[in-house]
């Protein structure tokens, strides 16, 4: 599975079809999308744009594995430093974040492609370069220098993964309830989770006496 080639597109083309398969993809998944559909919402013809992407599968493929190689090499770079464990943790949920704001119609996305295809979800994750065991290893590694130890990382990494996004899965109705539907205020929540988030964890690991600088002694 090969993402389509972007070194030919034209720069400004190429964001308005991306754009506009991301939204067209968000409101009908992508089995129900057409290519036509996408063509329409990016204000070009069907021609063009299948002159740019062979098909609907291609441009899914390209559209995931563009955002992915955005954001996993910070995190791996970050993970693979020497830098203090809060502030990897830090680099996550920021740059996790900022992802998922300049992209509102991913998550949404994401689930619809969770229930219909994990495979091809997984295939675009290695395509990028991700190598799960060998992050699994590092962040092993990382607790247990911090005195955590006999816990599966798995569980630290679908912890920060539920609080950086429910957020944006839930807007609609958590805005409106929590927030009384202030988008202003909302915005300003969702920046402060970047903060909030990495203080939560640390709070979580010091409560049990093994956060950053109170290993625990192990007889």
């Amino acid at each position: 599975m090969q993402p389509e080639k972007l070194e030919n597109l034209e720069p400004d083309t190429e964001r308005k079809i991306l754009e506009a398969a991301g939204k067209v993809f968000m409101q009908k998944g992508r089995l129900g999308a057409s290519m036509q559909d996408i063509a329409d919402e990016a204000g070009i013809n069907r021609t063009l744009l299948h002159y740019y992407f062979r098909n609907k599968e291609k441009l899914f493929d390209t559209i995931f594995t563009k955002l992915l190689s955005q954001v996993f090499p910070t995190m791996v770079e970050a993970f693979a430093s020497d830098r203090p464990f809060m502030e990897k943790i830090r680099i996550f949920v920021e740059t996790y974040a900022d992802l998922l704001k300049e992209n509102p119609y991913l998550p949404v996305f994401v689930f619809q492609e969770i229930s219909l295809n994990p495979d091809r979800l997984a295939g675009i994750i290695k395509h990028v370069g991700v190598d799960p065991d060998l992050a699994l290893k590092g962040l092993t590694k990382e607790m247990e220098s911090l005195g955590v130890h006999g816990m599966d990382p798995r569980h630290i990494i679908a912890n920060l993964l539920g609080m950086v996004l429910f957020p944006y899965i839930g807007r609609a109705l958590f805005q409106k309830i929590a927030f009384q539907d202030d988008t202003e205020a909302y915005e300003k929540f969702l920046e402060d989770r970047k903060e909030q988030v990495p203080r939560f964890v640390n709070m979580a690991l010091q409560g049990s006496g093994q956060g950053p600088g109170q290993s625990r002694k192990h007889p």
